[in-house]
């Protein structure tokens, strides 16, 4: 019988480099989001019932990003 459950051992510089790579995504995802949200601040002409729902994505999208 086989085993379906194993595990692949990967060296550390492996584990450095995805946290790198997962800490850039996450701060890419916060600073587009921050953008989109002092867009909407600074400019009154984005003030629109419908552009609610995007400043509602970016605020939601920027809290997964900082979690």
């Amino acid at each position: 019988m086989s085993d379906t459950n194993s595990t692949i051992n990967l060296l550390p510089s492996t584990y450095i480099t995805l946290a790198f790579f997962m800490y850039l995504l996450a701060f890419a995802t916060m600073l587009g989001n921050a953008v989109v949200i002092l867009a909407f601040v600074v400019d009154k002409n984005l003030r629109h019932r419908s552009n609610y729902f995007f400043l509602n994505l970016a605020i939601s999208d920027f809290f997964v990003g900082v979690l």
